[in-house]
């Protein structure tokens, strides 16, 4: 794990419901050893960010008309109740809180708020302030989460003031009737909204196919076949090329590119609406079939779809590097054109690898949120694309013996650039006055 290096957001515990904490790579060594040692994307998607953690659990539970309850074991749910009725006048007479009465209406009778329709609003007792240029991205937790419930995602722009940090939570129409809040409900991480996204070809970045094949040259899959290489950990870029990565530079002249290599199934949001982030939305580009017995996993795809993209990829390279380059880098070509890539026996997991590059400047990495779907998980990583450009989706399945299904299109990655130096980010605690 990346420990903190500077700053970049205030957080005030108002109320002493929820906290901040910062994950280990390794999940308190619960990852299996190969992937702790060779797959650091996972290891820095497990660390990312700081985890919003309850205190004390939360019951969820649907009564007879639809609606949902929630509880709190004695004594922490009176005491809190009491708590937040006190503290409500405190934090708008000291500032942490606007004196327009808005959120003190909609939170007059408690800290969780439950509308007609089963939709929770619940606040952390956490207010937040980001630093000039940084937003705050509120998600779901990600690699390790309940799976019975939903966490919509949000941006805090920055504001100058500080403001709750509030929770939407979703239960499935088809879930139990009693879902429990309990650890990690949720991430919040520094982000930086400046980067311009924009569209690419490899025949105009052809240094970024060129760098794809270096990695994975012979050298590196010989090395492979007795152990794991860390070639990716050891990927340096000069330490001047961190002090560039600022946040409110990535406007500046700097912009992330992507790259596509075959049939595409992306689209990119420029941030230009506010509250938005920037970012690129990967889809599925060959349908497909997974099973896990609980030894191996094996995939069913549409061969017809997989044949002509793997074509169109190998023309997209011969084109930009040369008729030869296929030849000469056979290896690195069936990383795109074989499109999955399972894992060892044993494990419910498997690659699969969108026909795409990512580029961005010096010192900024890629955030690769995962899309969940019926059956599975689509893992949470951090890719640093200044060095190593492509973009796997990661599926972890949670059935065994029933087949996932994955049409085309369907969401895999939501890709988010942002700069390193906020990926090592840490928080000033803030205090009331007495």
């Amino acid at each position: 794990m990346t420990q903190p290096t500077a700053t970049v957001y205030e957080v005030l515990d108002a109320l002493g419901l929820a906290q901040l904490v910062k994950r280990k790579g390794d999940m308190g060594g619960s990852m299996p050893l190969r992937a702790v040692r060779g797959c650091a994307p996972l290891f820095e998607g497990n660390a990312f960010g700081f985890q919003i953690t309850l205190r004390h659990p939360i019951t969820l539970r649907r009564s007879a008309g639809g609606g949902v309850v929630a509880q709190m074991d004695p004594p922490y749910g009176e005491a809190l109740a009491i708590g937040h009725r006190a503290v409500l006048p405190r934090l708008v007479a000291q500032r942490f809180l606007p004196a327009d009465g808005a959120f003190e209406a909609a939170f007059a009778d408690g800290f969780i708020k439950v509308d007609g329709a089963g939709r929770i609003s619940l606040w952390t007792g956490l207010c937040v302030r980001a630093d000039p240029g940084v937003w705050l991205r509120v998600s779901a937790t990600a690699n390790r989460r309940n799976r019975l419930f939903e966490v919509e995602e949000h941006c805090m722009v920055d504001d100058g003031a500080f403001a709750p940090l509030i929770l939407t939570i979703e239960l499935p129409r088809n879930g139990p009737d009693l879902v429990r809040l309990e650890g990690e409900i949720g991430t919040l991480a520094p982000v930086a909204p400046g980067m311009r996204i924009e569209e690419a070809s490899l025949a105009q970045v052809p240094e970024v196919g060129a760098a794809h094949a270096a990695f994975y040259n012979a050298a590196y899959f010989a090395a492979k076949q007795d152990e794991v290489t860390q070639k990716y950990r050891k990927l340096k870029q000069p330490p001047e090329a961190e002090l560039t990565a600022h946040p409110q530079q990535g406007g500046a002249g700097a912009c992330c590119r992507v790259v596509a290599l075959g049939p595409a199934a992306h689209t990119i949001t420029t941030g230009a609406a506010t509250g938005v982030l920037p970012c690129v939305d990967f889809g599925n580009l060959v349908p497909f079939e997974a099973s896990y017995d609980g030894h191996t996993m094996a995939i069913e795809p549409d061969n017809g779809a997989l044949r002509c993209g793997a074509r169109a990829v190998e023309r997209t390279f011969a084109e930009a590097l040369g008729p030869g380059f296929l030849g000469e880098n056979p290896r690195a070509m069936l990383y795109f054109t074989k499109y999955f890539t399972p894992h060892p026996p044993g494990e419910p997991h498997f690659f699969v690898k969108p026909w795409a590059f990512m580029q961005t400047p010096p010192g900024w990495s890629c955030l690769l949120e995962g899309v969940h779907g019926d059956g599975y998980d689509v893992l949470r990583g951090v890719v640093a694309t200044d060095l190593f450009h492509a973009v796997p989706a990661v599926f972890q399945v949670f059935r065994v013996g029933e087949p996932i299904h994955v049409g085309f299109a369907a969401p895999l990655l939501r890709v988010v650039p942002i700069p390193r130096r906020l990926l090592a980010a840490g928080f000033r605690q803030a205090t009331l006055r007495a």
